[in-house]
């Protein structure tokens, strides 16, 4: 039997081609609807391996959605998405980020969570057949909300500490979107 890989080398071999997204120097993730909140890009570091997707693909009229093909569309909620999961290998730790882009509303929490559901399935499937050499016991989920919204601080700096906040029971921060950031100020 072959080596086991690390996660971050495992999941571009588990995770369909069609949503990954590009994590080669800069990842860039853009919210397709109308929206003020457009886009956010992360500088990456060669040295930390990454894994980026996004499983917010929208559903055709009178069809069932794309991703959630099994769950009934017309209940509310029941198939919403956040717009990318990032993750990332530290030494031992891998973060997992969970990803929204909002011009506003307050579904974004609840988005957050279900990803973290949705990505905890992916986990367990990894656990269950021993694909992976990392231990998936040691992972940290945070999520990242990125808004419109108004702040003293404007002009956010690149190497500005970023603080995460317990809303329940899952790490998040809200930043300012359409803008660029250095991926290391959202980790320890």
């Amino acid at each position: 039997m072959a080596d086991k890989k690390s996660l971050v080398e495992l999941l571009p071999d588990l995770i369909a081609k069609e949503f990954q997204l590009s994590t080669k120097d800069t990842l860039c993730i853009e919210e397709k609807n109308e929206s003020s909140c457009k886009w956010v890009k992360f500088r990456l570091k060669q040295s930390m391996p990454c894994f980026c997707f996004s499983i917010d693909k929208k559903r055709e009229k009178d069809k069932g959605d794309p991703i959630f093909p099994f769950f009934n569309p017309e209940v509310v909620s029941i198939c919403s998405k956040n717009d990318a999961i990032l993750i990332c290998q530290k030494q031992q730790k891998i973060y997992v980020f969970l990803i929204e882009l909002k011009a506003g509303g307050r579904k974004s929490l609840k988005q957050l969570e279900a990803a973290k559901v949705f990505i905890q399935f992916i986990f367990a499937r990894i656990k269950l057949y021993d694909l992976s050499k990392d231990n998936l016991e040691n992972l940290e989920f945070r999520g990242i909300i990125f808004s419109c919204r108004r702040t003293p601080d404007e002009g956010i700096t690149k190497h500005k500490k970023i603080e995460f906040n317990n809303r329940n029971g899952l790490l998040v921060t809200e930043q300012e979107c359409n803008q660029s950031y250095n991926l290391t100020v959202f980790l320890k």
